[in-house]
């Protein structure tokens, strides 16, 4: 499978679940001129019914590696013979994998004063949408009790923040990350190989499927806090203190000003 052939299907699973509509959610492609790395990225902006004065978006993106590039244009008998010779051919190769990330994010208009939440209100908010996204994103294979692959990961939930002149923190956006490695098929030679190589037309449309669950619940979750930030007591504010400077007492006891 090509870049371009990924792309399109990438593309068609998100659209199917409405992870990718038209209008304004283009894809933004763009090349690693040192790398030679090729990166798609797509912004989803997200329904925020019940979560204002919330900005919720999904980020879906996947990177293509000279390596994919190659082992894409030539069938992988051919690649073994160019990198190993030809008496290394009969080399076995792995299983192509792309990792495909997500990242959802809720941000706040521009100067915006809300303060950000104590941590018995955003604790129990971060550990709960890290739960649900968990059941989504995150898994793992073992064998025998060992770890032998990750299927998928969760980054810890970001809270984002900008100072005023007088030292207040207010919250400025919140956001999390997560990831899923897809199975590309190999290009072979060997006919018996290719019947054996299955089309990854499934895998993508349950890729996208977990990507609109998590998008979903990520949406249900800014609501929540939405309503927590709003119904919860202000924080009290503490008072400015002073900037104090310690110039040292006079010693010989005499007055403070000179005449």
């Amino acid at each position: 499978m090509r870049y371009d052939e990924f792309r399109s299907e990438i593309q068609d699973a998100l659209r199917e679940v409405g992870l990718l509509a038209g209008g304004m959610d283009t894809p933004i492609e763009t090349i690693d001129v040192v790398r030679m790395e090729q990166r798609w990225k797509l912004y989803h902006p997200l329904p925020s019914h019940g979560a204002e004065p919330f900005h919720i978006c999904a980020e879906v993106a996947f990177n293509w590696s000279p390596i994919d590039a190659a082992r894409s244009y030539t069938c992988e008998e051919d690649l073994l013979m160019e990198l190993l010779g030809r008496k290394r051919s009969t080399t076995r190769t792995a299983q192509r994998f792309i990792r495909v990330d997500l990242d959802l994010s809720a941000n706040l208009p521009y100067g915006s004063k809300t303060t950000i939440p104590e941590p018995q209100v955003l604790g129990p908010w971060a550990d709960s949408i890290g739960r649900r996204l968990d059941e989504m994103l995150t898994e793992t294979k073992e064998r025998q009790g060992r770890l032998i692959a990750v299927l998928g990961g969760r980054e810890e939930v970001q809270v984002e923040a900008r100072c005023d002149v007088d030292g207040r923190l207010y919250l400025k956006a919140v956001s999390v990350g997560g990831f899923r490695f897809l199975r590309l098929p190999r290009v072979w030679d060997d006919p018996d190989r290719r019947t054996t190589e299955k089309d990854s037309g499934e895998d993508l449309a349950r890729l996208a499927l977990r990507f609109k669950n998590a998008a979903d619940e990520w949406t249900q979750s800014v609501a929540e806090f939405a309503r927590w930030i709003r119904y919860a007591p202000p924080p009290a504010d503490a008072r400015r203190v002073e900037p104090f400077f310690d110039d040292g007492e006079e010693e010989d006891g005499g007055p403070e000003t000179i005449h």
